[in-house]
Order: C-alpha cells, then sequence, then structure tokens
C-alpha cells in the first residue's frame, strides 16, 4: 500500500515548485530570443533548478517506501551534483579563469551522471513484483542497442569525425557522454519494461523527457565543444533549463506513485516488450533502404530480401512457439492437477475412514483393533506428508541434494516396509535379498525409492515382479524387473525427469504423477550413487536399478527368495 502523500495535492502542491518552473520556462525562452544572456542567465536557472530539484526529490521522497525511497533520494543527489558543477563553472568563469569546454570540472558532471544510472538500475530494483531480470535486460538491450544505431548512422560519426587530432585526455572526456548516455538509455528502458504493471507513472515520463533534452543538449555541445574553450562551445542553455524544470516537476510528484493495475493481468502489457523490438525494425528498415540506395545488383537484392523474409519468418515462429508452450504449460497444469488429485485421494479416504470409525465406534473395537485402524491411518498420513513434500521438493528444483540422515539399518527392514506400502493387486511379486546385511543409509529415503521402483513396476509392468538386492564389494544394488512390455527407447531418458510419465504420459487410466523415479534417481545421487534403466534379462521387462557406494556394514552370503504376493 502506498504512503499517504506528506504535501497534500491541489495548488498546496506546487506552492514552491510551481512559480520555479513557470520562470525556468520563461528564461529558456528569454534566452532563445537572447542567446547572449545565456551564460549568466541560463547558468543560475540551471543552478537554481537542479538545487530545487534535487533538494524537493530527497524531501518528498520521504513519503516513500524504503527501497525507493533510497532510489530517488539518490537520484536528488546526483542533481546537486550537477548543480555543483554548475557553479563551479560560473564561478571560475565570473573570475576570469578560461576554462576548456571538456576538463576537470567534467568531473561534477560525469559524477552526477554515474549516480543517475545508478538511481534508474535502483528504482527498477525497488519493486520486486516486476518482470523477471534477464528478460527485461535482454529487451532494453534490443532497444536501446537499436536506438544508438539510428542515432549513430544519423548523427554520431559525422560527430566523431570532428574529434580527430583533439588531445587524448579530452577526446576520453568527451566520449565518456555518449557511453553514459547509452547506460542511462538502457536503466531508462529496463524501468519501463519493469513497471508496466503499475498505472501511467508520470514522474518517469518527465524524468525521461528531461534526460532527453539533456542528452540533445550534450550532443550539441559535444560537436562544438572539442578543442574550443568553454565559452566558445555556446552551451544549449535552453535545452538545460528545460531540462531542470522536467526534473523539478518530477520532484513535484515524487510522492505520488502510480497505483498498480487494477484489473489482473496474466502477462505484462504488450507494448511493455514490443516497442524494443519496434526501434530494432526500424533500425532493420532503415538499413535496407539504405543498402537498395547504393543500387546493388540483383544477386544482392536478392540475398538482402531473403534475409528480411527469414527474420520476419523466424520472428513469426517465436511468437506461434510461446503461444503453444504457454497452452502446453497450461495443458501440463491441469493434468498435474488431476493427478496430485488423486494421488493424495487415496490415503485420505483411509485415514477418513479409520478416522470415522475410531470417532463413532471406538469403544466397540478390542484394543488390537484400534491400535492397527491408527497405525494405519498413522501409515497413510505420512505417506501423504512425504508425498507432499516431494512435491515441493521438485518443484523448486533442488531434488538433485536431499537432506539425509544417515544411520545403520537392517536391508530387509527397509524391504519390508518398502513391500508393505505397496498394494501389488494383481501382480505377484518376489523378493530376493541378502540376509542380515545392515548397510549405512538413509532409511526413510530408501524405503521411499524402493517402494516407487515397486510401485511402478505393478502399475506399468506385467503380472510378475522380482526386487533383488546384492552387493560388490561395498556397494548396494537394488534391482526391480517386471515382465511387461518395458520402456520403449526414446523415453529411456526422459523417464527420469520431474512430472514425466514416459509412454504413459497421455494415459488417465494409469494413474500417476511422474515424480516416482525422479525421486529414486535423487535418492541414489544424494547418496553418491545412480539410477539407471535396463532391459531386463531376468523376466524380459523393465529393469530399475539403484545402486549406492559404500554403505555396506555386515554381509551374509545366504540368500532367499520368497513369494510376497500373487
Amino acid at each position: 500500500m502506498n504512503r499517504p502523500s506528506v504535501t497534500g495535492s491541489g495548488l498546496r502542491r506546487w506552492r514552491t515548485p510551481g512559480p520555479l518552473i513557470l520562470l525556468l520556462l520563461i528564461a529558456a525562452f528569454f534566452v532563445s530570443a537572447v542567446p547572449e544572456s545565456g551564460e549568466t542567465i541560463g547558468s543560475l536557472g540551471m543552478v537554481i533548478g537542479f538545487i530545487a530539484a534535487g533538494s524537493l526529490t530527497i524531501r518528498r521522497s520521504r513519503a516513500l517506501d524504503p527501497r525507493e525511497r533510497a532510489a530517488w533520494a539518490f537520484f536528488g543527489s546526483a542533481l546537486l551534483v550537477a548543480a555543483l558543477g554548475v557553479l563551479v563553472v560560473g564561478g571560475l568563469t565570473e573570475m576570469g579563469v578560461v576554462l576548456p569546454a571538456f576538463g576537470v570540472t567534467d568531473t561534477f558532471f560525469i559524477a552526477g551522471y554515474v549516480m543517475l544510472i545508478i538511481s534508474l538500475y535502483r528504482l527498477a530494483r525497488s519493486d520486486g513484483d516486476g518482470r523477471s531480470w534477464l528478460p527485461t535486460i535482454l529487451d532494453a538491450l534490443v532497444g536501446a542497442i537499436a536506438l544508438f544505431a539510428l542515432v549513430w548512422s544519423g548523427f554520431f560519426h559525422e560527430l566523431f569525425a570532428t574529434l580527430e587530432g583533439a588531445p587524448s585526455w579530452e577526446l576520453a572526456i568527451a566520449s565518456s557522454y555518449p557511453i553514459l548516455d547509452m547506460a542511462a538509455l538502457i536503466g531508462l528502458i529496463i524501468l519501463a519494461i519493469r513497471r508496466s504493471h503499475f498505472r501511467m507513472d508520470v514522474r518517469i515520463i518527465f524524468l525521461a523527457v528531461g534526460f532527453g533534452a539533456q542528452v540533445v543538449a550534450d550532443f550539441s555541445y559535444l560537436s562544438s565543444g572539442v578543442g574550443k574553450t568553454f565559452a566558445e562551445a555556446e552551451p544549449k542553455f535552453v535545452l538545460f533549463l528545460v531540462t531542470a524544470a522536467c526534473y523539478l516537476v518530477t520532484a513535484a510528484l515524487i510522492d505520488r506513485p502510480p497505483l498498480k493495475r487494477e484489473f489482473p493481468e496474466d502477462e505484462a502489457p504488450l507494448w511493455a516488450f514490443v516497442w524494443p523490438y519496434l526501434l530494432a525494425a526500424a533500425l532493420l528498415a532503415t538499413h535496407v533502404g539504405r543498402y537498395r540506395s547504393l543500387n546493388p545488383g540483383e544477386v544482392e537484392l536478392l540475398m538482402l530480401d531473403a534475409m528480411v523474409i527469414i527474420g520476419i519468418v523466424v520472428f513469426l515462429r517465436q511468437v506461434l512457439m510461446i503461444h503453444r508452450n504457454r497452452v502446453r504449460v497450461e495443458k501440463q497444469r491441469t493434468e498435474l492437477v488431476a493427478s496430485v488429485s488423486h494421488e493424495l485421494r487415496t490415503p485420505l479416504t483411509a485415514m477418513v475412514g479409520y478416522l470415522a470409525l475410531l470417532d463413532d465406534h471406538g469403544d466397540e473395537f478390542p484394543e488390537d483393533a484400534r491400535r492397527e485402524m491408527i497405525s494405519e491411518a498413522t501409515g497413510q498420513s505420512k505417506h501423504m506428508a512425504r508425498l507432499v513434500s516431494d512435491l515441493v521438493m521438485l518443484a523448486r528444483g533442488d531434488h538433485r541434494h536431499l537432506p539425509l540422515e544417515i544411520d545403520e539399518v537392517s536391508l530387509s527392514s527397509i524391504m519390508t516396509a518398502a513391500l508393505r506400502g505397496v498394494d501389488p493387486e494383481s501382480t505377484k511379486i518376489e523378493e530376493e535379498l541378502i540376509r542380515d546385511a545392515n548397510v549405512r543409509v538413509d532409511a526413510d529415503r530408501l524405503q521411499q525409492a524402493l517402494a516407487n521402483m515397486l510401485s511402478n513396476a505393478v502399475r506399468y509392468g506385467g503380472d510378475r515382479a522380482l526386487v533383488s538386492a546384492r552387493v560388490e564389494g561395498e556397494d548396494l544394488i537394488i534391482e526391480v524387473h517386471d515382465n511387461g512390455d518395458g520402456v520403449p527407447t526414446r523415453y529411456e531418458a526422459a523417464i527420469w525427469q520431474r512430472f514425466e510419465r514416459g509412454a504413459h504420459r497421455l494415459n488417465a487410466m494409469t494413474p500417476g504423477l511422474g515424480i516416482g523415479l525422479a525421486i529414486v534417481s535423487a535418492v541414489a545421487v544424494s547418496h553418491g550413487g545412480k539410477a539407471s534403466y535396463r532391459t531386463s534379462e531376468r523376466l524380459g521387462g523393465a529393469c530399475f536399478s539403484l545402486v549406492i557406494p559404500g554403505c555396506l556394514v555386515r554381509r551374509s552370503e545366504a540368500s532367499r527368495m520368497v513369494e510376497v504376493s500373487s
């Protein structure tokens, strides 16, 4: 929520800055009519305007939120530094000191420029709800580079031709202004894009207009000032006075930030990211027009037309792909919600059923039956909690580094718990493992991974499954075989990804979120091992294996084969 203004509204807001703005505009008109008055009236107006704008910006920004307040206060400080530079130059000139157009006194103006640029970027970062930074920066670079190229082709290349033969130090100072202008331009574009979810910000509009007038004045001064004194360069005081007036309007409106748009928006307004590319289109049209004016041959024209058409087609294809990706993401979101609802409904139904029985008829059940129902409800609640935790973990993208609680545990207890949590339905599951083997692992995570491998075999395999555990050296290898159709080659890599169900991705009859094998892989990697798939040489279907290195504590050579369910 925006803080209330400290200055009120209406005429009270303009009581101080209003007359100053009017005086600055009158001074600009007078200087344009009487150019010889520019050095006195223009310099005095710039000092008064910049000091008033800077101090008013700092004072009225106190009503804003801390981050935006700091950004605007930095902008106000930049104006005060620029005003100090004008005072120094004006004072030295009145004392009869002959100043070069570019020299030591430019330190003030360059510092003010740098502070202005920093304030623009800080202002863009002050709002955390704006568009993400990387796309915004790329869009801003497209617009800024295109505009810079257009200005270069129409003005800069002739300007820099006038700088030949100038002293290196003077050339360095003069050349810094176009670079700073470019950086400030990129900052303004980023600011406009980042704050596109607000209503029109009049403050930014007057800031941009003032900056534009300042850039034009800088370029005019640059083209006429190299190798001359400050007086001979004849600065465009009219434009500087307009700049000061615009900055003062901005300062008067500082504590009136715009409101966010009241209607919902899935995306930023179209203009927010299209207009930088319109500048790129203008650059392309300018280049094509100039190239054709050179009267190239038919082959060269054909090549140019082909490149332009390809560029247009690529742009249209990108627009189409963005639309298709949005449709696909929405479809995946719908499928995920449906799958999550199904997965959570089963344990929730069991929990509600057991707890309802205990609540209504708890006294009628014997103690052992009540304990069993409570145990089953507890187990289902833990399953739901782990499922939700897994979904959150996978959604955050940090599933490759699970937190582990390593302890020594019996392998048979992990196997028993995993088998208990799987409904075999019509699948016959056989168990083949080492007796009396202890391993150092996260028992809950390994049990979860094994249960996922078994559930995968029951859902997508045939009517037989085999789970085996063996050791090679100090490494534990767990495998789950089935006699189903296996995994098609094209999906062997994809099935380990989050929310991926391979060949069953479109099969709504078979439940599943597509996170089981992703969890298996995450558990294996977190233990320093790996998970893999191959065709089963035991049952002819799929074989998923999980390898955990160096975890074996004790082993026995004997093994057993037990039919668990049929």
